[in-house]
């Protein structure tokens, strides 16, 4: 069944149904504790007890476990979907422009007293995202002085 009704009024009647010590509630009462005109409140609460609308003597108190119960399962889904997503990892052009090549990212990001390279160094995301961002456009500046040798020593021997 899908959610169609009102969070915000669920929320206060069931607020209201745990204030009032009553033994039986009706609609008629919870909607004046609510502050909400009857039928609004039979439409929202039709979700959690079909029977509202046809019968307006049931007894409120009934519903509060299953609307409980409803908010403890939509809490706990919440909590799982925001773990499920990971974090986008974005790099600037100005931190790019802090280091010259790869060497360099390596020398200081890595490289402990003394500019040995330290084997316990951890990276972060940021950080892997940067340097390969860098062997990409090493491997870029490569690739074209390739190409240009190739075409003198194909145009040498013509």
């Amino acid at each position: 069944m899908e959610k169609n009704f009102n969070v915000y009024r669920v929320k206060r009647a069931l607020s209201a149904l745990k204030k009032k010590n009553k033994k039986y509630v009706t609609i008629d009462m919870l909607s004046k504790w609510v502050g909400v005109y009857s039928d609004v409140l039979m439409d929202d609460l039709v979700f959690f007890e079909p029977m509202v609308r046809m019968d307006p003597t049931i007894n409120m108190n009934d519903l509060v476990p299953m609307i409980e119960e409803y908010f403890a399962n939509e809490a706990k889904k919440e909590t799982a979907k925001g773990t499920t997503k990971p974090k986008r990892v974005t790099i600037r052009k100005k931190e790019l422009l802090e280091y010259e090549s790869v060497s360099d990212f390596v020398y200081k990001k890595m490289a402990g007293p003394g500019g040995l390279v330290s084997p316990s160094t951890t990276l972060s995301d940021q950080d892997l995202a940067i340097l390969a961002k860098l062997v990409k456009e090493e491997q870029g500046k490569r690739k074209k002085v390739m190409t240009k040798t190739k075409k003198k020593t194909t145009s040498k021997k013509k």
